[in-house]
């Protein structure tokens, strides 16, 4: 396991994705070094958006839809972990917590996913798990925590827990549209540690039949570089 856990994921694409007013399966995949993953999700209108604005907030961010089935596989190869062609399991359900008072930007959805041993992420400020609200924004995600600008991307930065076979879940989020271009990250935790911090990967929304996709890839980008700090603001 890595001493001090870090992020930055390097996405080489823009996508505009039309607004959805119901359920709609999209097809997303993921790959960089040692790691790899095809994945479709199901998501649709977040029923709880609303302003934001305090700690904790009643609504997600205006703009949010749920993700409400997650299926496909993944693989890592990183830190002698042998994950190959993992099929998902399904994801983690909200396990809502409090954000730290000052953060008034976190979604009514903000949840911890234990990670026994904690998480080190690098920034000093230590996590008791993995910070996640299972969230997707067609239209980019907004900023959600006060001390964090950046925002952009499929995800915002706290991002989908999902499982895999073998029992380990999978961490994905968005570090936004940082200086260095819009960046994911990606975790591994078995539950008791985390397992892999990987930077270099891309992330793609790819044509699907869902009409949301109808527009699918508009241009490719320079990969870009973020060092990331999760988030760690729950109270456990």
């Amino acid at each position: 396991m890595q001493s001090s856990l870090w992020a930055g994921l390097a996405v080489a694409t823009a996508v505009m994705i039309p607004s959805i007013s119901q359920a709609q399966t999209l097809n997303l995949s993921f790959s960089g070094p040692g790691v790899a993953a095809a994945l479709t999700l199901t998501v649709s209108p977040d029923p709880n958006t609303g302003p934001l604005g305090t700690s904790p907030n009643q609504y997600d961010p205006v703009g949010a839809y749920t993700i409400d089935s997650v299926s496909g596989t993944f693989s890592d190869t990183n830190n002698g972990l042998g994950i190959t062609n993992a099929a998902v399991t399904g994801f983690a359900s909200l396990n809502q917590v409090d954000p730290e008072p000052g953060n008034l930007l976190a979604p009514a959805s903000f949840s911890l996913f234990t990670v026994t041993n904690g998480v080190d992420d690098g920034s000093g400020h230590p996590s008791p798990g993995l910070h996640y609200d299972n969230l997707f924004y067609p239209s980019g995600s907004p900023q959600t925590a006060t001390d964090y600008p950046f925002h952009g991307g499929a995800f915002d930065i706290y991002g989908l827990v999902f499982t895999i076979a073998g029992g380990d879940a999978v961490n994905l989020w968005s570090n936004g549209n940082t200086p260095g271009g819009l960046n994911y990250g990606v975790a591994v935790t078995d539950g008791a540690d985390v397992l892999d911090y990987t930077s270099g990967v891309s992330a793609v929304p790819l044509p699907s039949s869902a009409p949301m996709f109808g527009a699918a890839l508009l241009a490719l980008g320079a990969m870009g570089y973020a060092a990331k700090r999760k988030k760690a603001a729950a109270a456990a």
